[in-house]
């Protein structure tokens, strides 16, 4: 017998290809009404207006009363509540009546002032309300204020999503004009093939699974069309003419995979010349995205001049080789990054190589040519429906990303305290010191100690806080001496602002006496007990007051 040498069928491009398959598809198939509940995913055959408009009523926008504006501002009786699903009922004068986010003005109500902006009080006769001056119109939905009436919300031809399904329950259309879903008979042909549910492998028969079937099937399915799944097809004239003819008779359109090479048993061009994809599972793949899912979706009734997929500019996460006879379709998996779409291969791309397809997102219009396209260059995307761009542009949920170290960060180093208890005092609870003591309140015990966490070493501290309530008494007077002793230099600004603000929190700490100055390098201060654990504020100063009184310091 004679091999087949050279195809008499004259090469064509992609582009000639799909104006080729479109020019086939004159439009979409008939019409038919579904249940609302069976429209997700299928495509609109006719405007949808709005019959009358919404809301219908006045609504409020908020919790609140509803009002007659020209009655002003005053104390009203309140005696019933408006709630959404209620019917209206009239208003009257020199009353208010609450109403809750959704229910129709009371007639004789202009207005709704919210419930935060009122006072209430209950009477023995009802509730009293105290009711700002308000505005005619404020707070309220006026009809057909979200939708005027005969407004078009929905075009023909657009794609039924579930936010498209709401807006067709809101417009109380129970039932939905759609157009026909396409019947898509799909086969393999091949006497190599085995059925994924059919027998082992007989490898050294050179058998291998069909993987186009279910992944025609499966595309077809996403689409939103119905597959036919007719099987396997031997290499038979006569068997393949058999199930091409009963495909013909049960489906809108026939795609078959395989038989349409060179082969001397490829008998589908024999045949017919319908959309007969390629045998290797991913030009299978590659095709049908390019030449039978445009015109199925046309089919579906998505307008003729709609283009499938978003073409957009991409750049390459690493360099792709060219193919020196033709273009190259190369799956890739794109992603957001740095406000820009990157493009990453999927790796190896031979057509018989299935898994250059997993989680594929776009097709890379890669130009016939010799060498490579560097990694940066920017190429053209077609994006494929489904699987978005990874991550998406400032995505939510936000996906975890691992952790960046915090930018380093200058901050003043916390001063060293030492706080000094003197008498019963409990203690700050929003001081942490490094050193703590406790003294009875004696002269010469609080001198001991401030001198010593003051000495001119690296063990003094920056701040010396003394707690202790010392008022005008004898044995107070002495504590206050010996301390003043231990300065080297006295801070009056700062003993006057100490008080001023331990006055805003307790009178009695007029009472006490201040201290505040400096020994070497060290402040010094006294913080009354009165103020408790209000003295936060009053903390929180002395850090800045230290690094004041060292600048000052000669």
């Amino acid at each position: 017998m004679m091999y087949p040498g050279k195809s008499p069928y004259t090469m064509l491009s992609v582009e000639d290809c799909v104006e080729m398959v479109a020019s086939q598809v004159k439009g979409a198939l008939g019409q038919e009404e579904v249940p609302l509940g069976q429209a997700l995913g299928r495509i609109l055959a006719q405007d949808a207006i709005a019959e009358v408009p919404i809301p219908a009523f006045p609504a409020s926008i908020m919790d609140g009363f509803a009002v007659r504006s020209a009655e002003g501002r005053g104390a009203f009786l309140c005696p019933a509540a408006a709630t959404a699903g209620e019917r209206r009922r009239p208003l009257e004068e020199g009353h208010v009546r609450y109403i809750t986010t959704g229910a129709p003005l009371p007639e004789g109500a202009d207005a709704v002032v919210k419930v935060e902006d009122t006072v209430q009080s209950v009477r023995s006769d009802g509730l009293e309300v105290q009711i700002p001056a308000s505005k005619p119109g404020a707070n309220i939905r006026q009809v057909g204020s979200d939708t005027a009436q005969g407004e078009r919300l929905l075009t023909k031809g657009c794609r039924l999503g579930a936010a498209e399904l709401g807006i067709l329950a809101a417009l109380g259309m129970r039932r939905v004009q759609v157009y026909q879903e396409p019947k898509v008979a799909v086969l393999s042909t091949g006497d190599e093939l085995v059925d994924v549910d059919g027998d082992d492998l007989d490898e050294t028969r050179g058998q291998i699974r069909d993987c186009n079937r279910p992944l025609l099937c499966a595309m077809v399915k996403e689409l939103g069309a119905t597959p036919l799944d007719l099987g396997l097809v031997k290499d038979d004239l006569a068997i393949v003419r058999s199930a091409l003819s009963h495909a013909f008779n049960s489906a809108d359109v026939v795609i078959t995979s395989g038989g349409v090479s060179r082969g001397s048993k490829d008998y589908i061009k024999e045949v017919l010349t319908e959309l007969g994809l390629p045998g290797n599972p991913v030009s299978c793949f590659v095709t049908f995205k390019l030449l039978a899912a445009p015109a199925i979706e046309k089919l579906r009734g998505r307008p003729l001049d709609c283009p499938t997929y978003a073409r957009v500019d991409a750049m390459l996460a690493s360099a792709v080789q060219m193919d020196p006879d033709r273009p190259e379709y190369h799956r890739a998996r794109a992603r957001w990054e740095s406000g820009g779409i990157v493009a990453e291969s999927t790796g190896f791309q031979r057509s018989s190589r299935i898994a250059s397809i997993a989680e594929a997102n776009c097709l890379l219009e890669i130009p016939s040519g010799s060498g490579v396209i560097p990694q940066g260059q920017v190429v053209k995307a077609l994006l494929l429906p489904g699987e978005g761009l990874r991550p998406e542009p400032e995505g939510f949920p936000r996906k975890a990303r691992k952790a960046e170290p915090a930018p380093k960060v200058d901050r003043p180093q916390e001063p060293k305290t030492g706080l000094l208890v003197l008498g019963d005092a409990e203690g700050l609870r929003n001081l942490r010191p490094q050193l703590l003591e406790r003294r009875p309140k004696e002269a010469n015990a609080a001198k001991e100690v401030v001198e010593r966490w003051c000495r001119q070493d690296a063990d003094a501290c920056d701040l010396v806080v003394v707690l202790a309530n010392l008022g005008l008494g004898s044995a107070d007077a002495e504590v206050l001496a010996a301390l003043r002793s231990c300065l080297d230099k006295s801070c009056a600004n700062l003993e006057e602002l100490l008080l001023r603000r331990q006055l805003q929190q307790s009178p009695l700490a007029m009472l006490h006496q201040s201290v505040a100055g400096v020994r070497s390098q060290t402040l010094v201060v006294t913080v009354s007990t009165f103020c408790g654990d209000a003295l936060t504020d009053i903390l929180a100063l002395l850090p800045q007051a230290l690094s004041s009184v060292r600048s000052d310091a000669p």
